[in-house]
């Protein structure tokens, strides 16, 4: 018998497969502990810039609000989508940095601890006009400070760019991107040019006339198919960007449709051709209210939602004795148009221009709802000009008084700045049809008028 034993190889093994569940259990523990997987904005953001938090895993939130610390403090409201946490400024951002924590110790829904925290900061730079420029043979949307200066380039597409907008938060500029085939496709790009990608393509047609939902959810367009022939007729249709689905709003698929625009609401109108009416369709109820409109142009919503305010077509009145209300020679024999307010909920108008004998075009409410900056040019003999200028009337059009009186030159596309102190827009001289239109800025009282650029057409703000 042997004097001695050899171990027992057991409980080595034992311990080596308890060293291996520990590990096992601490790798699991590891990959359950939830972590931050991403945060925005970081470098440069706009004035309106939401701030999110996206966590690997569900998170309990009143541990994660309660950690959250912002330089300088903001005023603002929390929410949840899933995973992702995010603050929303109730006005704008101050100018300079902005400084984001979020302190270690929030937990799942589970209870399991955040073990790192994470700290960033981005800068808020100030105010600028994006707009449509041309340079080396191609359209690309551009910015300029309101103050002036340096120019920055945002898009860079070969073929240039057809049309563009602005998300509400100015965080992102949808654009139609021309092919060399006579098409356009749909893309997005931040507001910094940075991030550029397709979100719908389009095959045999032409894309453009991009616009936002409020929430930014979805996107407005006109589709024209094109064929041998050339372009067909457009049709607004609506790309769900969470999902990559489109829908076409209109009753018949086969209505002639364009210039979509969003209500602050989020319900759509586009002027349906075919009927020849303003279409406000609800996505909620999926039901079309129709607006009679035989001038073809959407208008612009009220910020409340109510109305709808566009240029409608009148027919000049009988010559009167008095030769000073009597039209020019020139607009006699032709109609003109005079902006209408609907209610759309009852479907009633009033028309804001009165018994004037002007043409009124290209109206815009103030942030407030308060004013209508619109497009005026009198067509009486005593005061006609041949530019169109810019005007202001309040919401019920009263105390329409003119911003500018520049005869010669036609003003259009206008733009409020989000504090409606100001407001953006383009001019040309009528006299001229070589000049390139111009980019300016005028305060709300008519002063301080000022050119910010001296080629460039369809400014947006972007904050």
């Amino acid at each position: 018998m042997d004097r001695y034993r050899r171990p027992s190889a057991m409980p080595r093994v034992l311990a080596i497969a308890a060293l291996g569940v520990l590990a096992g259990l601490a790798l699991t523990l590891s990959l359950s502990l939830p972590r931050i997987v991403g945060v925005t904005p970081e470098g440069g953001a706009s004035a309106r810039s939401p701030i999110t938090i996206t966590f690997s895993r569900a998170m309990d939130h009143a541990s994660v609000e309660s950690r959250l610390q912002i330089d300088p403090g903001t005023a603002g409201e929390l929410s949840w989508s899933g995973n992702v946490v995010r603050f929303t400024p109730q006005t704008e951002w101050p100018s300079g940095t902005i400084r984001v924590s979020l302190a270690g110790g929030a937990k799942t829904d589970r209870g399991l601890p955040l073990l790192a925290g994470r700290s960033w900061e981005f800068t808020i730079s100030g105010p600028r006009v994006a707009f449509l420029l041309k340079t080396n043979d191609a359209v690309n949307v551009w910015a300029v400070p309101i103050t002036g200066g340096e120019l920055t380039q945002i898009t860079n597409e070969p073929a240039g760019v057809r049309e563009f907008a602005v998300s509400a938060d100015g965080t992102q500029i949808a654009y139609s991107a021309l092919r060399a085939d006579g098409g356009a496709d749909l893309r997005l790009v931040d507001r910094d040019g940075q991030n550029a990608a397709d979100v719908l393509l389009c095959p045999e047609a032409l894309c453009t006339a991009p616009a936002f939902s409020p929430d930014g959810k979805r996107l407005a367009f006109e589709r024209y198919p094109i064929s041998s022939g050339g372009q067909e007729q457009p049709r607004v249709e609506v790309l769900d960007l969470t999902t990559g689905q489109t829908l076409n709003p209109a009753p018949d698929a086969a209505h002639v449709t364009r210039l979509p625009g969003f209500a602050p609401d989020g319900r759509l109108g586009y002027v349906n051709a075919t009927l020849q009416a303003i279409a406000v369709y609800d996505f909620a109820a999926q039901f079309t209210t129709l607006i009679p409109d035989s001038s073809g142009d959407m208008g612009t919503w009220s910020p409340d939602s109510l109305y709808i305010v566009y240029p409608e077509i009148v027919f000049p009145p009988e010559p009167t004795p008095d030769p000073d209300s009597t039209l020019q020679p020139e607009h006699t024999d032709r109609f003109f148009s005079h902006l209408q307010r609907v209610t759309v909920a009852t479907n009633t108008a009033q028309n804001l221009s009165g018994d004037a004998l002007v043409e009124d075009g290209s109206p815009e409410y103030s942030p407030d709802g308060g004013w209508i900056a619109f497009g005026r040019k009198a067509l009486a003999q005593d005061l006609w000009t041949p530019g169109r200028q810019l005007w202001l009337m309040r919401a019920d059009g009263s105390e329409a008084h003119p911003l500018t009186d520049d005869s010669f030159y036609n003003h259009s596309a206008f733009v409020w700045s989000p504090d409606g102190a100001s407001i953006v827009f383009m001019r040309f001289d009528v006299t001229d049809p070589s000049s390139p239109p111009e980019i300016w800025m005028i305060d709300k009282d008519g002063a301080n008028a000022r050119k910010l650029i001296s080629a460039g057409y369809l400014p947006a703000w972007l904050p």
